[in-house]
């Protein structure tokens, strides 16, 4: 199949008639992200230790702060 004749998961979800209405809050969170490090020191001391991309360096380090 050629890739200009199928539609992108965008495409089927959002045809081009209907523009995208994100809240003024959303678009926000888009732009300016938050910092991992923040995000990190939110989760619960469970999310945190079943989070693959955390060495258990970082788990002890993050509770101590």
């Amino acid at each position: 199949m050629n890739k200009e004749t199928v539609p992108s998961q965008a495409e089927k979800s959002n045809p081009e008639g209907e523009p995208l209405e994100l809240s003024p809050e959303v678009l926000d969170k888009i732009k300016h992200p938050a910092r991992i490090d923040d995000v990190i020191r939110e989760q619960s001391p469970e999310e945190r230790k079943s989070n693959p991309a955390l060495t258990p360096e970082m788990i002890d380090d993050s509770t101590d702060r």
